[in-house]
């Protein structure tokens, strides 16, 4: 099963034309970690869907960043999308992760087709309140938690990616919680006498979690 095989089974995508219209205007591509999927205050040219891999959406302000959401396989950056609906410049920086595949549908064809086509319609309307939620849940983690509990969390669920052994350094991490490097190795210099981790270099070993 090829990329676009994947795409239209999991959207459930049925609609014969639209297969061949993403056929013939969507561009498949591979692309190592760190690219530029949509950059902040630029016009989107790309509606982009992950196949494979992740992509971190944050927004920048005075050299101070904020993790919004991850977009997984078979999803898109929702805020992104709103972008395409209303010709507008995007308000965030969108980058691969790690190793990641896309499918980028030109913008032109991202509103038209929500109209023409009933799985089109489902998968962005979809994206929008799986976007919401993602949303809501990082607005009340930053209203509702303390930055050290916030922190801790963020360390358990890399955790689980991770097998104990996270590898991350403290302006990462910072960049990730929308804080300072100081706040965080203060903190995790902190959990460490309490006995909950172990520090080294660019690295971060969880103990009994």
């Amino acid at each position: 099963m090829n990329e676009f095989e994947v795409l239209f089974e999991a959207l459930k995508i049925t609609e014969p034309t639209l297969q061949k219209e993403i056929l013939t205007h969507g561009v498949l591509g591979q692309y190592p970690k760190g690219v530029f999927v949509v950059e902040q205050d630029k016009y989107i040219k790309w509606l982009a869907i992950v196949i494979h891999g992740s992509v971190r959406v944050w927004q920048e302000e005075e050299e101070r960043e904020i993790l919004l959401y991850y977009v997984n396989p078979l999803e898109t950056c929702s805020l992104s999308l709103a972008a395409t609906f209303k010709d507008y410049k995007s308000l965030v920086h969108a980058r691969t992760e790690n190793n990641t595949t896309l499918i980028k549908i030109p913008v032109r064809f991202v509103k038209q087709w929500s109209f023409e086509y009933q799985s089109w319609f489902r998968f962005t309307t979809q994206s929008f309140i799986t976007s919401y939620e993602d949303l809501l849940m990082s607005y009340k983690s930053l209203a509702f938690k303390r930055i050290g509990e916030r922190l801790y969390d963020y360390l358990i669920y890399s955790k689980e990616l991770s097998e104990n052994k996270i590898h991350i350094s403290h302006k990462a991490l910072a960049n990730e919680l929308g804080t300072t490097r100081e706040v965080i190795s203060r903190l995790l210099k902190q959990m460490e006498e309490e006995g909950r981790l172990k520090l080294h270099f660019k690295m971060i070993e969880l103990i009994n979690s």
